[in-house]
């Protein structure tokens, strides 16, 4: 039996690439609960929030919420979507609060973000998961004493706190879509970035 030519194994690899018209498909967003389910959740789970209107404009947020606090209070109330509010609320009851007392033996006063809900876009045209209010940056930690721990001062020099950092950044792998670190890149030096978007990425 003759050997294919060249320009038929080319041909073979790339159909599979240009099925449906198309080189290249996202992937799915990840499946949403109904309000009425993520809100008796936020209940159960004594998230402390309310429920407000969605932004109008271009990056509306399904199901929004403001929330101040998810187990552990916010640095300030912040507006996300009803989904993301229960991503955080199982991330700090999950990771952070056992990761504090594991390594500094108490709880954690306050979560410290630089915000979530914001109407703007990213590099290569799609929309930010802060658009969808699907995001949250967060810059550090309050310990029930008063220690800040802060991933712009702590990441990198050995210790306890950078320690404690990165086994929280770690942690949120297990939660989150998106986690973006220090490791990532210049933009993300002074926090961590968690989303709950399609993407899928752990950069610690």
């Amino acid at each position: 039996m003759p050997k294919p030519s060249r320009a038929a194994l080319l041909l073979a690899v790339m159909l599979p690439l240009t099925g449906c018209g198309s080189r290249y498909e996202p992937p799915r967003p990840p499946p949403r609960l109904s309000p009425d389910v993520c809100l008796a959740q936020l209940g159960q789970f004594n998230v402390k929030y309310v429920k407000e209107d969605a932004p109008e404009g271009r990056c509306p947020i399904y199901d929004s919420v403001r929330v101040s606090a998810t187990g552990v209070p916010l640095s300030r109330p912040a507006l996300m979507s009803c989904d993301l509010a229960l991503k955080i609320e199982k991330f700090t009851r999950e990771v952070v609060v056992p990761q504090a007392q594991a390594r500094f033996h108490q709880g954690v006063r306050e979560i410290i973000h630089f915000g979530t809900y914001s109407c703007r876009g990213r590099p290569g045209g799609e929309w930010s998961e802060h658009a969808k209010g699907n995001a949250i940056d967060i810059a550090g930690f309050k310990l029930a004493d008063g220690t800040v721990i802060s991933v712009k001062q702590d990441w990198n020099p050995r210790g306890p706190k950078r320690d404690f950092l990165r086994a929280v950044a770690k942690g949120a792998c297990g939660v989150f879509s998106m986690v973006l670190t220090p490791e990532t890149n210049s933009d993300h030096a002074n926090h961590l970035h968690l989303d709950i978007g399609a993407w899928r990425k752990c950069d610690v």
